[in-house]
């Protein structure tokens, strides 16, 4: 009962979010006054999180749930911890994208694969075949999945949890990837906005890196699934 309260709850707000989107979108929207008026909503919520680092933290753990991309959520922390403390802001977005990492994990995991494929249809992504568990081999799949360029980070949540990796297994391959991917992000939307170009090149490193150790990594493991 409490998996399908769950995962009704997931799926309203996914909804509202995909009409809103779509409204967003449409040339009679960005024709009219809405268009100012969603543009000084989003400049306030941005305003907003990055004058509030503990909001915005809680924001990263919570609203990528709901298919928000969680790029922009790592840029505002770039441009808070331009402020505050860089490193600071780079671990506590590590730990943030992980917290989001274990409760989105268990969420699929209860729910299972047919609120995944539900949720990927609203957004006209093809459903997920997965094989039997005993065929599984959840480390490619993990791998494949985390490193692969345009497969959102909640996505990858939700089919892992979906397909029951072993949680200690998840956290092994997710963390370290997210950690890289966390640390570039922010150093290098800190480096863009205050143009210090020490940061910004670290930051842009660490994401190629992750882009250059993928490709090497899927080549290599696509044909063992």
């Amino acid at each position: 009962m409490n998996a399908r309260k769950g995962l009704l709850l997931v799926m309203i707000c996914v909804v509202l979010l995909t009409v809103f989107v779509l409204l967003f979108s449409s040339d009679s929207f960005f024709k009219s006054e809405h268009k100012i008026f969603i543009y000084k909503i989003w400049d306030t919520f941005s305003n907003v999180l990055i004058e509030n680092g503990p909001l915005l933290f809680v924001a990263i753990i919570i609203l990528p749930a709901f298919i928000l991309p969680v790029s922009p959520l790592l840029a505002f922390a770039g441009i808070w911890g331009e402020s505050q403390s860089l490193l600071l802001s780079a671990s506590l977005g590590t730990l943030s994208l992980s917290l989001n990492c274990c409760w989105t994990y268990w969420l699929a995991r209860i729910c299972g694969m047919s609120f995944v494929n539900r949720l990927m249809g609203l957004f006209k992504i093809k459903p997920v075949k997965i094989p039997q568990s005993e065929n599984i081999n959840f480390v490619n799949w993990s791998l494949i999945l985390r490193l692969t360029p345009g497969i959102p980070f909640i996505f990858s949540n939700y089919i892992l949890g979906a397909i029951k990796m072993p949680f200690y297994q998840y956290l092994l391959i997710s963390v370290p990837i997210l950690a890289v991917s966390s640390f570039g992000y922010i150093f290098a939307a800190a480096g863009l906005i205050s143009g210090n170009l020490l940061n910004l090149f670290a930051g842009l490193s660490l994401i190629v890196v992750v882009i250059v150790v993928g490709k090497v990594i899927i080549k290599k493991k696509k044909n063992a699934i």
